[in-house]
Protein backbone atom coordinates (compact mmCIF):
# COMPACT_ATOMS: atom_id res chain seq x y z
CA UNK A 1 0.00 0.00 0.00
CA UNK A 2 2.91 2.41 0.41
CA UNK A 3 4.23 2.02 -2.97
CA UNK A 4 0.68 2.84 -4.33
CA UNK A 5 0.39 5.59 -2.39
CA UNK A 6 3.96 6.97 -3.00
CA UNK A 7 2.99 6.52 -6.67
CA UNK A 8 0.62 8.94 -6.27
CA UNK A 9 2.03 11.58 -4.35
CA UNK A 10 4.79 11.08 -7.36
CA UNK A 11 2.39 11.68 -9.90
CA UNK A 12 2.05 15.66 -9.12
CA UNK A 13 5.66 16.12 -9.18
CA UNK A 14 6.17 15.52 -12.96
CA UNK A 15 9.30 18.02 -14.36
CA UNK A 16 8.20 19.05 -17.54
CA UNK A 17 8.68 17.05 -20.76
CA UNK A 18 11.49 18.29 -22.80
CA UNK A 19 9.89 19.15 -25.74
CA UNK A 20 6.98 20.86 -23.47
CA UNK A 21 7.04 24.65 -23.26
CA UNK A 22 6.97 26.81 -20.16
CA UNK A 23 6.66 29.83 -21.77
CA UNK A 24 3.60 30.13 -24.46
CA UNK A 25 3.64 32.10 -27.58
CA UNK A 26 1.97 35.27 -27.82
CA UNK A 27 1.63 37.93 -30.29
CA UNK A 28 3.93 40.74 -30.43
CA UNK A 29 6.91 38.68 -28.92
CA UNK A 30 10.32 38.52 -30.94
CA UNK A 31 11.13 35.14 -32.40
CA UNK A 32 13.67 33.64 -34.15
CA UNK A 33 12.60 30.67 -36.52
CA UNK A 34 15.65 28.35 -37.68
CA UNK A 35 14.76 25.18 -39.90
CA UNK A 36 17.07 22.20 -39.32
CA UNK A 37 18.58 20.99 -42.74
CA UNK A 38 18.86 17.45 -43.10
CA UNK A 39 22.59 16.75 -41.70
CA UNK A 40 20.97 18.41 -38.78
CA UNK A 41 22.74 21.90 -38.86
CA UNK A 42 20.45 24.72 -38.58
CA UNK A 43 20.18 27.20 -41.40
CA UNK A 44 19.84 31.24 -40.35
CA UNK A 45 15.91 30.84 -40.58
CA UNK A 46 13.97 34.07 -39.54
CA UNK A 47 13.47 36.84 -36.91
CA UNK A 48 10.91 38.99 -35.91
CA UNK A 49 7.71 39.92 -34.06
CA UNK A 50 5.08 37.66 -34.11
CA UNK A 51 2.02 38.97 -35.47
CA UNK A 52 -0.18 35.83 -35.83
CA UNK A 53 -0.28 32.31 -35.98
CA UNK A 54 -1.86 28.94 -37.46
CA UNK A 55 -2.00 25.43 -37.11
CA UNK A 56 1.35 25.09 -38.29
CA UNK A 57 2.41 28.29 -39.56
CA UNK A 58 3.83 31.70 -37.70
CA UNK A 59 2.96 35.20 -39.46
CA UNK A 60 6.43 37.11 -38.68
CA UNK A 61 7.23 40.97 -39.27
CA UNK A 62 11.09 40.51 -39.91
CA UNK A 63 11.63 44.35 -39.04
CA UNK A 64 8.85 47.80 -38.00
CA UNK A 65 7.25 48.29 -41.54
CA UNK A 66 8.46 45.63 -43.26
CA UNK A 67 5.60 43.32 -44.67
CA UNK A 68 5.05 40.15 -42.54
CA UNK A 69 5.87 36.88 -43.85
CA UNK A 70 4.55 33.50 -43.30
CA UNK A 71 6.52 30.74 -41.87
CA UNK A 72 5.65 26.81 -41.52
CA UNK A 73 6.72 25.42 -38.35
CA UNK A 74 7.13 21.99 -38.40
CA UNK A 75 8.51 19.07 -36.21
CA UNK A 76 12.32 20.04 -38.04
CA UNK A 77 11.78 23.82 -37.25
CA UNK A 78 13.30 24.88 -33.85
CA UNK A 79 11.85 28.25 -32.15
CA UNK A 80 13.90 30.74 -30.28
CA UNK A 81 12.13 32.98 -27.96
CA UNK A 82 14.43 36.64 -27.34
CA UNK A 83 14.92 36.45 -23.46
CA UNK A 84 17.00 39.99 -23.89
CA UNK A 85 20.40 41.56 -24.09
CA UNK A 86 23.45 40.60 -22.23
CA UNK A 87 26.78 42.62 -21.23
CA UNK A 88 29.97 40.50 -22.67
CA UNK A 89 31.82 42.08 -19.76
CA UNK A 90 32.94 38.23 -18.19
CA UNK A 91 33.52 37.03 -21.62
CA UNK A 92 35.51 40.30 -22.86
CA UNK A 93 37.70 40.35 -19.86
CA UNK A 94 38.45 36.07 -20.12
CA UNK A 95 39.73 36.53 -23.78
CA UNK A 96 41.35 40.06 -23.15
CA UNK A 97 43.15 38.06 -20.06
CA UNK A 98 44.37 35.32 -22.05
CA UNK A 99 45.99 37.83 -24.46
CA UNK A 100 47.48 39.64 -22.37
CA UNK A 101 49.17 36.68 -20.65
CA UNK A 102 50.40 35.61 -24.03
CA UNK A 103 51.65 38.49 -24.70
CA UNK A 104 53.57 40.09 -21.35
CA UNK A 105 55.02 36.33 -21.06
CA UNK A 106 56.69 36.62 -24.70
CA UNK A 107 57.69 39.98 -23.95
CA UNK A 108 58.69 39.73 -20.36
CA UNK A 109 60.63 36.75 -21.62
CA UNK A 110 62.71 38.86 -24.55
CA UNK A 111 62.92 41.86 -22.23
CA UNK A 112 64.60 39.66 -19.67
CA UNK A 113 68.41 39.81 -18.94
CA UNK A 114 70.65 36.81 -18.86
CA UNK A 115 72.57 38.11 -15.98
CA UNK A 116 76.19 38.03 -17.15
CA UNK A 117 77.14 41.19 -16.45
CA UNK A 118 78.07 42.31 -12.92
CA UNK A 119 75.11 43.83 -12.31
CA UNK A 120 73.43 43.98 -8.84
CA UNK A 121 69.81 43.26 -9.17
CA UNK A 122 69.65 41.10 -12.03
CA UNK A 123 66.39 39.33 -13.54
CA UNK A 124 66.51 36.02 -15.51
CA UNK A 125 64.15 35.67 -18.84
CA UNK A 126 62.28 33.61 -16.39
CA UNK A 127 61.37 35.62 -14.41
CA UNK A 128 60.40 38.52 -16.44
CA UNK A 129 58.18 36.25 -18.87
CA UNK A 130 56.45 35.51 -15.52
CA UNK A 131 56.47 38.89 -14.50
CA UNK A 132 54.91 39.95 -17.56
CA UNK A 133 52.61 37.25 -17.50
CA UNK A 134 51.03 38.59 -14.68
CA UNK A 135 50.90 41.84 -15.67
CA UNK A 136 49.71 42.08 -19.23
CA UNK A 137 47.27 39.17 -17.53
CA UNK A 138 45.58 42.20 -15.68
CA UNK A 139 46.01 45.08 -18.73
CA UNK A 140 44.26 43.06 -20.71
CA UNK A 141 41.46 41.87 -18.47
CA UNK A 142 40.96 44.98 -16.87
CA UNK A 143 40.62 46.21 -21.16
CA UNK A 144 38.91 43.68 -22.07
CA UNK A 145 36.17 43.61 -19.48
CA UNK A 146 35.96 47.27 -20.43
CA UNK A 147 35.16 46.81 -23.77
CA UNK A 148 33.01 43.65 -23.03
CA UNK A 149 30.68 45.68 -20.79
CA UNK A 150 30.38 48.15 -24.08
CA UNK A 151 29.37 45.67 -26.30
CA UNK A 152 26.22 43.53 -25.48
CA UNK A 153 24.13 40.64 -27.39
CA UNK A 154 20.76 39.03 -28.13
CA UNK A 155 20.00 35.69 -25.95
CA UNK A 156 17.52 33.36 -27.09
CA UNK A 157 15.76 30.63 -24.92
CA UNK A 158 14.63 27.60 -27.31
CA UNK A 159 10.70 26.77 -26.82
CA UNK A 160 8.56 23.73 -28.76
CA UNK A 161 5.30 22.82 -29.00
CA UNK A 162 2.76 23.76 -26.34
CA UNK A 163 1.10 20.29 -25.76
CA UNK A 164 -0.54 19.43 -22.43
CA UNK A 165 1.27 16.66 -20.56
CA UNK A 166 -0.52 15.35 -17.49
CA UNK A 167 0.18 12.58 -15.62
CA UNK A 168 -2.33 9.27 -15.42
CA UNK A 169 -3.02 6.78 -12.67
CA UNK A 170 -5.61 4.14 -13.92
CA UNK A 171 -5.84 0.87 -12.57
CA UNK A 172 -4.06 -2.45 -13.66
CA UNK A 173 -4.49 -6.08 -13.09
CA UNK A 174 -1.77 -5.62 -10.58
CA UNK A 175 -3.11 -2.82 -8.73
CA UNK A 176 -2.39 1.31 -10.11
CA UNK A 177 -0.35 2.52 -13.12
CA UNK A 178 1.32 5.41 -13.58
CA UNK A 179 1.60 6.82 -16.79
CA UNK A 180 2.09 10.04 -19.41
CA UNK A 181 -0.86 11.30 -21.13
CA UNK A 182 -0.09 13.73 -24.09
CA UNK A 183 -2.51 15.99 -25.97
CA UNK A 184 -1.95 17.68 -29.36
Amino acid sequence: MRYHTLAFVLCFFVPPVVGQSSTPLRLGQRVWIRPSTTSGTLEAGVKGTVEGMTGDSLRIRPTPGAPAVSVEVGPRTRLFLFTGRKSSTNRGAFIGGGIGVLVGAIIGYVAGDDCSTNATLCFGSDVAAGTGAMGGGLVGAVGGAILGALSSHDTWARIGWNGAVHPVVAPSPRGLGLGVLLAF
